[in-house]
């Protein structure tokens, strides 16, 4: 828990700073250099990330990491690639031998409100769809380790929705944001093994959130 409230806290932190950093107007005298990649309206960027799951399905906290590239058009409209990787991922059933590895890949359109003389803070929401994916070693026997254990792995399609903050100093900041991840609702007909059936009922209607804070880079 102490993880994800510590990913939670600075999103906060960073989304109040905004407000503030706002209202500040720049001084009439200061005459700004131009800063390398900010005399251009449209942007790239990309970030790494850490934090961690937690709430909805998700059974306690885990770590998560990953990253996300993107592009905005007049740093307001665009789309972004986000990874996310969840090594130990906490979900309690009698056949997992392990925590199962819990990865998601998203397509997201994203949405900014650029604050500041060049933008350097900027609020964003993003939406998109992907794939989860659910990987773990599972008994042949529940609770039975000595009856052997057989690798599971399903993917399945799924969904994000979250917002968050982008803040620079010159072209390097800081991104973190806050996101809730829900799968469909199915079950796989034709699985590789009884152990792929397994790990795609799993992942059927998996939901959480994830919270993340990180680097970020634009150009």
């Amino acid at each position: 828990m102490r993880v994800h409230q510590s990913a939670t806290l600075a999103a906060v932190l960073a989304l109040a700073a905004t407000g503030a950093a706002a209202q500040t107007p720049p001084a009439a005298s200061a005459q700004a250099a131009p800063i390398l990649g900010t005399t251009n309206p449209n942007q790239w960027f990309a970030s790494a990330f850490i934090g961690s799951n937690y709430g909805a399905t998700a059974e306690g906290s885990s770590v998560d990491f990953g990253g996300a590239v993107g592009y905005l058009w007049n740093r307001m409209v665009g789309g972004e690639l986000l990874a996310s990787f969840a090594p130990s991922f906490h979900l309690t059933n009698a056949l997992l031998a392990s925590s199962p590895n819990v990865n998601t890949y998203m397509a997201n359109v994203i949405a900014a409100v650029p604050l500041g003389s060049d933008g350097q803070w900027q609020p964003f929401v993003s939406a998109g769809l992907g794939a989860v994916q659910l990987r773990s070693d599972v008994f042949n026997v529940a609770d039975n380790p000595a009856a052997g254990s057989v690798s599971a792995n399903d993917a399945k399609f799924g969904g994000d929705v979250g917002f968050g903050i982008m803040g620079y100093a010159a072209n390097v900041g800081l991104r973190a944001d806050v996101r809730y991840f829900r799968t469909r609702s199915s079950t796989n007909t034709n699985p590789a093994s009884t152990a792929d059936a397994f790990a795609s009922n799993l992942l059927s209607g998996l939901d959480f959130w994830r919270a993340n804070i990180g680097v970020a880079l634009r150009w």
